[in-house]
């Protein structure tokens, strides 16, 4: 039987939230969704600092770029500096249309990007992104 995948959306709009959940619920996968809404949150969560200190390692992140206390940048940054966080798989969604935006998260070491809002092509997207990583 296959294990629950541990999902960590880190994200500060509700509403995409709400579609990210719908596209994950949408592809058949045995998901546990774990929802934080700034940075700093996201880093505790990935740390295991309080409030959440029991909690299991993320098998992938879902990063929101544009976010308040920690930019996605920052929050990336700060995963990859941390040796048990290397190999964490991170989607980062975005709705900047700046180049430089996606081509520093690529220098820090994300694994796919997606534009928001995530809809048609792009929720298509993550929903492949998701299947393909755990099938």
């Amino acid at each position: 039987m296959n294990r629950h995948i541990e999902v960590l959306l880190v994200e500060d709009s509700l509403a995409d939230v709400r579609i990210a959940e719908e596209a994950i619920i949408d592809t058949g996968v045995d998901v546990n969704l774990h929802v934080v809404n700034d940075g700093e949150a996201a880093v505790r969560y990935l740390t295991q600092q309080a409030p959440y200190n029991n909690v299991k390692a993320p098998d992938i992140v879902l990063l929101d770029l544009n976010m308040p206390k920690m930019n996605g940048h920052e929050v990336l940054d700060e995963i990859r500096n941390q040796n048990n966080m290397k190999d964490i798989p991170i989607v980062l969604l975005t709705a900047s249309e700046c180049c430089d935006d996606v081509e520093k998260a690529h220098n820090l070491g994300i694994n796919y990007y997606l534009r928001k809002p995530l809809q048609g092509r792009g929720l298509g997207e993550l929903l492949t992104v998701v299947q393909s990583l755990w099938h």
